[in-house]
């Protein structure tokens, strides 16, 4: 653990101990809702959304993607409306939220740094509640796409039972229309259009349906990983009508915005580049196109919002909400052509801003906003406090549980963001500051500039805000 903020200090919190310790006098582990005393320990249902930025109407109800359920999640619990991820990449960003570990401490960086291949004896978030009492069950994208019997650890330890992830159904001939000769283009997984299949998705949802359903004689860890929005960008037609093509918005535009980017940000912005290459060829009308593209990501994540809905209704259904825990994030956002990107390996905001909520009956205030910077290396202390079950002093992140009881509480701990070895951003309320590994540098003021066009980096003026910022990463050179 590395202390003096780089990463993060253990914070406790004394209110918590002493309602903790009052239950456990009382043979308890937590009060349900109705401030009646309750025996059983609180369930959890965990809920993963892939590749979906914050450009919802959950954080702004000007923008164009509509998340009526994640907002009515948000009704219930506390918004955190300043969360980034670990990594913006699938398997570095869930292997740091189910480890507890910053890539720094597990070394993974990219999507091959497997969660078994990297630190093959780590005690994950589920099997630490497996190894409390608890059932864990899951379906679909938790660990990575390659999840297998056991959501991606081939260990087995983690679930108990869980249901992987589903091969893609895919059409005979790509929706967008591209051929073997746009090569990467040509497969499903780039593909995008309105999909006339049974969506993955629902198969996952009505696994954990069937479970909520179930006679519990244990407490529960419920994992719920939704693949969409992530390529191939389908959905079914009644999410498509929701974005009509003639109305879609496509994120504001501005000439020579990499001008003023390191080489090593560019590389990062040009990793999928085939991608902006080719639809930016296609006429506006043609499947292949760049708004096509934009629309389809639109109406996949509108079709995510939609399972989102699914499994808060079937949770109040089966009479367990009052004594469970919901949480919801996503591993990583996506840019959608701002950046001159569309992709999500980079630094910038789009690729590392997620939807994050906490519903804990009992201490979160339905409704709240917390608008402190956080990472998602903080679930896993957070639902140890949250769950009263003993910390795990080696983990790299910071119980949120403060902000729950006080979301406008004062935080320090400011969340960093990798890509690659020695490649760093750090968040605060106003700034957005990255250091790549050969000592260049970015700086955005997010009160005058979110769509981060004006690199400060140069201006001499913003030598103390880039110190300030730089006291938070490693030393150059240094992971």
């Amino acid at each position: 653990m590395i202390k003096n903020g780089f990463l993060y200090q253990k914070l406790i919190s004394k209110q918590f101990i002493i309602i903790l310790l009052y239950n456990l006098m009382l043979g308890n582990t937590i009060y349900a809702q109705t401030g009646k005393r309750n025996s059983n320990k609180p369930n959890i249902l965990f809920i993963a959304i892939d590749d979906m930025n914050d450009w919802t109407t959950l954080f702004d109800q000007d923008n164009p993607i509509k998340t009526p359920n994640l907002e009515r999640l948000a009704k219930r619990g506390t918004f955190f409306s300043r969360a980034y991820c670990a990594v913006p990449a699938c398997t570095p960003s869930r292997t740091a939220i189910l480890s507890g570990y910053s890539p720094m401490t597990s070394g993974s960086y990219e999507n091959p740094d497997f969660l078994r291949k990297m630190i093959p004896n780590a005690t994950t978030l589920p099997t630490y509640f497996r190894n409390n009492g608890y059932v864990a069950k899951g379906a679909g994208k938790i660990f990575t796409h390659f999840n297998g019997a056991h959501g991606g650890d081939p260990s087995g330890k983690s679930f108990d039972e869980f249901q992987g992830m589903l091969k893609t159904r895919a059409p005979k001939e790509n929706y967008n229309g591209y051929s073997i000769n746009e090569k990467k283009l040509s497969i499903t997984a780039f593909d995008w259009g309105e999909h006339d299949q049974k969506m993955i998705d629902i198969d996952m949802v009505e696994y954990v349906e069937k479970v909520m359903d179930e006679q519990w004689d244990k407490p529960m860890f419920l994992a719920a990983g939704i693949f969409a929005p992530h390529l191939p960008f389908y959905a079914p037609p009644k999410n498509f009508n929701k974005y009509p093509l003639v109305k879609t918005v496509s994120p504001p535009y501005y000439a020579g915005d990499l001008n003023d980017v390191p080489p090593l940000g560019k590389e990062m912005a040009h990793n999928q580049h085939f991608i902006m290459e080719n639809v930016m060829k296609q006429n506006p009308g043609d499947p292949g196109s760049y708004i096509k593209m934009v629309q389809s990501y639109q109406a996949s994540a509108d079709f995510s919002d939609e399972m989102v809905g699914r499994l808060l209704d079937k949770l109040d259904a089966s009479g367990k909400a009052e004594n469970t825990i919901i949480i919801l994030w996503a591993d990583h956002g996506y840019h959608l052509g701002d950046k001159d990107s569309a992709v999500k390996f980079t630094l910038w905001e789009k690729a590392n801003r997620v939807p994050f909520i906490i519903v804990a009956p009992g201490i979160t205030t339905p409704g709240s906003v917390s608008e402190q910077p956080v990472s998602l290396l903080d679930i896993y202390p957070t639902l140890l406090e949250l769950a009263g079950l003993s910390p795990k002093n080696d983990l790299d992140g910071v119980s949120l549980v403060p902000l729950l009881e006080n979301s406008d509480l004062e935080w320090d701990h400011l969340p960093i963001m990798t890509m690659g070895q020695g490649n760093h951003a750090v968040r605060s309320k106003r700034w957005r500051y990255i250091r790549y590994k050969d000592g260049t540098e970015e700086l955005y003021d997010h009160n005058s500039d979110p769509w981060e066009w004006k690199n400060l980096a140069a201006d001499d003026t913003f030598l103390s805000v880039i110190q300030e910022h730089r006291e938070y990463l490693p030393p150059l050179n240094q992971n």
